[in-house]
Order: structure tokens, then sequence, then C-alpha cells
């Protein structure tokens, strides 16, 4: 899944910076300022956080929920296949192990009777390799004896029982296989680079413990993002911003229930307020699980809220002192 945004990522440097303007530009308090940013910092994370759509962002639309949910779906299908399962590369996988047995008993007759059968699983579409491979001289001992050294160490294989193995018939089977291959290409396989077997290699399980597996890994999408809201809720509320109302709800409406639902305990607020002749304010957010296998680390989500924040907050002010200046002409009946 990309994880590309269109704002430029910025330094918690900007970020203090972009704050000491926005409290000289509305008056506000720099402690109620402090709170309200740290609120949507908490939310820009959630949205931030993988899963996110492709174009960046949006991390807490629909959209997004289905990004992860069709990447648990891939990892899974990308290692256990349905017994019986109608997709293609089910089928390819069990009709090569045929095919590869064909080859190596040498048979042509029945190598080709299997291709005729199931011509649909090696034409073009994303596997033109196998088309190409197939129609220059489909049917011919020439092209069988080409087509022999690809298959025949598949045949080798099935030969040896390397396929003979039991299908999967209980969801823990299933996800031995699937977090042996998490565990080895860094909890996502398909991103880093695997699985590293072939299609027709991968384990077999029933067709409907297989879907109830994947369908229980899918419900925890939303989990990583969830610690920042429990973040949220242990935040402060402002107290006397200067804007509208709705500001000291800020970050906290709209979140999804597929989000929601993960609420935990994970979320950190630290916060210190003391005055020594000058005002000493510190507060630390964070989300105790909020970088598993390093999704976060790797989308740049902490430069990407800096950068957001950073981005939002002049037209926050601007949007302001805009609806200060209508009250005013209002009330005075200046047009």
């Amino acid at each position: 899944m990309s994880a590309e945004a269109r704002i430029v990522p910025r330094s918690r440097d900007e970020f203090m910076a972009a704050i000491d303007r926005f409290v000289m530009g509305t008056n506000d308090g720099m402690t109620d300022v402090f709170l309200e940013q740290a609120a949507l910092c908490c939310r820009d994370s959630m949205i931030f956080t993988p899963p996110i759509v492709k174009a960046g962002g949006d991390g807490m639309s629909k959209d997004a929920k289905a990004i992860g949910e069709n990447a648990i779906k891939g990892d899974v299908h990308s290692v256990v296949v349905g017994q019986r399962s109608g997709s293609t590369n089910g089928r390819r996988g069990r009709l090569f192990r045929k095919l590869g047995t064909a080859a190596f008993m040498n048979n042509p007759a029945k190598f080709w009777k299997l291709a005729t059968e199931n011509a649909d699983l090696l034409a073009g579409g994303a596997n033109k390799l196998y088309a190409r491979m197939f129609n220059k001289g489909f049917g011919t001992e020439k092209s069988f004896n080409k087509l022999k050294n690809y298959f025949k160490p598949i045949g080798q294989e099935e030969a040896g029982n390397t396929f003979n193995r039991a299908t999967i018939e209980e969801m823990d089977g299933i996800k031995q296989i699937h977090e042996s291959f998490r565990r080895k290409f860094g909890g996502r396989i398909k991103k880093n680079g695997g699985p590293g077997i072939n299609f027709w290699q991968r384990v077999e399980a029933k067709d409907e413990v297989l879907r109830n597996y994947i369908k229980k890994r899918q419900r925890e999408v939303g989990r990583i993002k969830a610690g920042w809201v429990d973040a949220l809720a242990k935040l402060p509320k402002p107290k006397k911003l200067m804007g509208a109302a709705s500001r000291k709800n800020a970050g906290r409406t709209g979140i999804p229930m597929w989000i929601k639902r993960h609420s935990n305990t994970d979320g950190i607020v630290a916060m210190t307020r003391r005055e020594v002749g000058e005002l000493i304010f510190e507060l630390r957010v964070g989300n105790r699980r909020g970088d598993p296998d390093f999704v976060a680390t790797d989308a740049d989500v902490k430069n990407l809220v800096y950068g957001n924040r950073v981005k939002q907050m002049p037209a926050m002010m601007e949007a302001m002192l805009k609806a200060h200046t209508e009250k005013f002409n209002r009330k005075h009946g200046i047009k």
C-alpha cells in the first residue's frame, strides 16, 4: 500500500514556530492553543497512519478501511489458498501441479489434454507470460519438450510429496502459516517482497475456514489508529478559546466506528504547566501501539502531522478573524 501525501513534511521546530504565530494572531491563550493543536495532531495521526488512500490522507474514510482489508486478504492469499478456490491463481496452482506431473512423467498427451481443458488459465490478461509460453506450437511435441524445462521441476516436487500435505481444516493452522511468513517479512508479506514462494506452492485450506480467518483478521483494521482515540479522550479540552465553541471539541468528532471499536488504553498524554517568571507548558501525546512493524515510520506519519498543522493553522486563523469581523459588523450595522 502506498503511503504518499501532498503535504510537505515539517519539523517539530517549524510546528512550534507556527504555534507562536497562531497564539499572537488569535489572542487565544498558549495553553488552550496547545490543547487544541494536540487534539488535532491526534486526529491527523489517525488520518496519516496506514491504511490510507493511495493519494495520501483520507485515513478515516471507507476507502481507507477497504484498502486495509484488501491488504490483509492479499497477504493471506499469498501463502494460503482455498482447497476448491474458484480464483484464477487457486485454479492455476492446481493445474500447474498436474502439468508438472505430466511433464515429469514425460506424458505429452496428458499434458496437452490438461492445457486444452484449462485454456482460460493460460490466456492473456495479467499473465501474458503463460499465453506466450503456450501459444507457440500448442499441442506439438516440440513445444512440449520446451515447456518441460519449466514444468518438470514442479513435477519433481509433486513426486517428492512436497505438495502431499493435509488440507488445513482449522483457523489456527492458517494462523501458524500466515504468522510464520509475517515474521519472516517484517509483518507485511507482499509489501516487503514476500512471500518468496510460487503460487503453486501455497498451502491449501478448507474454503470456509479460510474465508472466516480472513474476516477475523480484517476486523483488526483500525486498531493501530485507535490509540489516538484514547489520547484524545485523555486530553483536557481548551477552556477559553476565542473562536467557535466547536473548537473546544477539536478532532474529537466524526471518528468512524471501525477505528473507535478498538478503543484501548494505549494513548499517552503527559502534561506539565508551571510559571516561573514565564509560562512553561509541556505537553506530550503518543500511541503505544501506533507503529507495529514500522508502518507509521515508513509512512513518515510524524512529519506529515507536523506539516499538516503548519499548513492548517494560518487558514484557521484567517477563518476566525473573518468570523470576528463579520460578527462585529453585524452588531454595529456595518455592511
